[in-house]
């Protein structure tokens, strides 16, 4: 690594950080910034690449031993005082750490297709505006162990700052796959590449997840499609989709955030669709 102390932000390397508040340039031009420690030091331990990292004299010696390792040999890392730190944002939430990586490459829709963590279920997203969120979807797919997060343009960046500092990190074990056109995408997964297709709705779906799957369980992937946080899936997008989905509940209550909805259903497309339950004891 190559460690340079500085007393301003005003180099071009150090650009992506005075840049903070720009919330959508960074994932545009191609990288992300992390912040806070559980989520440079979830993104140290990714295998991402990491591109640098500002922080003050303290957190370098606690992260010392992890950033002399050979793999981040061509790492910069910036030290800088406190004080510069804390006027970046004005308000303490990257704990005076961040780091600067770069967003991975799609895979192929045929990587996509191959399993990854053994649940051989994915997520795909249509409209999802709020990147808290998208953060929190994020977290939901890390911790349940789906395979893929698949978006459009039509969602916020699973890698925008605030998605990144909500998903706790989580988005670095998550392949994602970010689409110029989800409906496209989802239809050539379906008719080219054999996943099912099963929409959530608020309403009007089937309850029972044996019924959404094909004969064969899951033995083709299944994507669990869900809609934007106002309207729900497009006419466009239920045209897609092989099966519904709708959580049963009680009273007046018609449906749950979106981010929420996510848990509850994963959880139990899951946990049904997977025996013996992959997780670990």
């Amino acid at each position: 690594m190559r460690v340079l102390h500085v007393e301003t932000l005003d180099s071009v390397e150090l650009e992506p950080y005075r840049t903070l508040r720009m919330k959508t340039r960074h994932w545009r031009e191609g990288f992300f910034v992390a912040e806070g420690e559980k989520v440079v030091r979830r993104l140290l331990s990714s295998g991402h690449k990491v591109v640098s990292l500002l922080l003050t004299s303290r957190w370098f010696e606690t992260l010392r031993p992890i950033l002399e390792e050979k793999h981040f040999g061509a790492l910069d890392v910036f030290i800088a005082p406190d004080e510069m730190l804390e006027s970046i944002t004005g308000v303490p939430m990257h704990q005076k750490i961040m780091a600067v990586g770069n967003i991975p490459p799609n895979p192929s829709l045929e990587e996509l297709s191959h399993p990854h963590s053994g649940t051989n279920i994915h997520v795909a997203l249509e409209g999802i505006a709020d990147a808290e969120n998208m953060g929190m979807i994020v977290r939901n797919c890390a911790a349940f162990g789906v395979e893929s997060l698949v978006t459009g343009r039509d969602s916020t960046h699973p890698y925008l700052r605030r998605s990144i500092r909500v998903s706790m990190g989580t988005i670095f074990s998550l392949r994602t796959y970010r689409s110029s056109s989800l409906h496209e995408t989802l239809r050539d997964l379906r008719d080219q590449h054999g996943w099912r297709v099963v929409g959530t709705v608020p309403q009007g779906g089937r309850t029972i997840v044996e019924e959404c799957l094909s004969r064969e369980g899951l033995a083709a992937p299944i994507c669990l499609l869900f809609g934007g946080e106002g309207s729900g899936l497009s006419d466009e997008a239920r045209t897609l989709c092989d099966a519904f989905f709708t959580i049963p509940m009680h009273g007046n209550v018609d449906s749950l955030n979106v981010a929420n909805a996510t848990a509850v259903i994963l959880y139990t497309f899951i946990r049904v669709a997977t025996p013996p339950f992959p997780f670990p004891a």
